[in-house]
């Protein structure tokens, strides 16, 4: 298999290639570095699309995917295509039907901060309809000449698919050689650390909160793995405490070579991504790289 790079002359395409890298040195895994060249009328129909119009756009393709060789490292196998689509999400996916892609790796819009994710319009599409993973960087990631992924973190709130994330999850750092665990996030109204609730209380609230994490983890993981996986991830199990999203993320350590993963919404469609309001409010705040993944093939 192989991994499909959406690359373009700006930083999201740099840090999209960068955690690409990151990635393929991991798997072993040949990138497939692409610039989708959008055309007025359908890609379907390039006859009825002047040859005036498409020789220029495809000479600038190639002239970015030049700096994309340029900056590749030299123990990374690579590709590079230049692709005519009526839409760059269209283009994306299809190449990545092709070429049997495990993933599609995008940068973030450059609207947002550094060092967080922001999603722009090609991203926002492609995670709420995209049938395989898909990873984002953080604006002006950037990752050392032999980094790795070392680490991979399960984000898991006891959703209906909290399993499928989990067990998905488990075989990826598996993969990838990493070591693993589970992240949860407890998001406290801020009358809370004020007084309003005894502090004794609040905290048998939340160890509550954590001893059902971890029983609804275990029972999902054991209905789709009858080993030991379950307990290991429940042990693994550590939870990130704050007013907001971003304060809970940032209750929870984070290190180079960290990944985590994000399932989907409970309401998305069998086999494919759709981020629901949660989720998404974990991959903005969220300090490293993010792999979203599809919905399970069958509930």
């Amino acid at each position: 298999m192989s991994i499909v790079v959406a690359y373009t002359a700006q930083d999201s395409g740099t840090s999209a290639l960068e955690l690409a890298v990151v990635l393929s040195r991991s798997t072993g895994e040949p990138l497939v570095v692409t610039v989708v060249v959008t055309t007025p009328y359908a890609a379907a129909a390039p006859e009825f699309v002047d040859g005036n119009y498409l020789g220029p756009l495809r000479d600038w393709g190639r002239s970015v995917l030049d700096g994309a060789r340029t900056a590749l490292p030299g123990d990374v196998d690579a590709s590079f295509e230049v692709r005519q689509a009526s839409s760059i999400p269209g283009g994306l996916l299809e190449l990545a039907a092709e070429v049997g892609a495990s993933a599609v790796v995008l940068g973030s819009s450059s609207k947002g901060s550094l060092g967080r994710i922001s999603l722009g319009s090609v991203t926002d599409r492609l995670v709420h309809s995209a049938p395989l993973p898909v990873l984002l960087a953080p604006l002006g990631y950037r990752a050392g000449p032999a980094a790795r992924i070392r680490r991979v973190s399960i984000g898991y709130g006891g959703s209906r698919d909290g399993g499928h994330v989990a067990v998905a999850g488990a075989r990826l750092a598996e993969a990838l050689e990493a070591s693993l665990r589970v992240v949860s996030f407890a998001v406290r109204p801020p009358e809370r650390f004020y007084g309003s609730v005894e502090e004794s209380a609040d905290e048998l609230v939340v160890d509550r909160w954590v001893a059902r994490m971890r029983d609804v983890l275990v029972r999902q993981v054991k209905a789709l793995d009858d080993g030991r996986l379950a307990d290991r991830l429940a042990r693994s199990l550590v939870v990130g405490e704050g007013a907001s999203w971003s304060q809970a993320i940032w209750g929870v350590d984070w290190n180079d070579g960290d990944l985590l993963v994000v399932g989907p919404s409970s309401s998305a469609p069998a086999a494919r991504l759709f981020l629901g309001s949660r989720a998404s409010k974990i991959v903005r705040s969220a300090p490293v790289p993010v792999y979203l993944l599809p919905a399970p093939r069958s509930r």
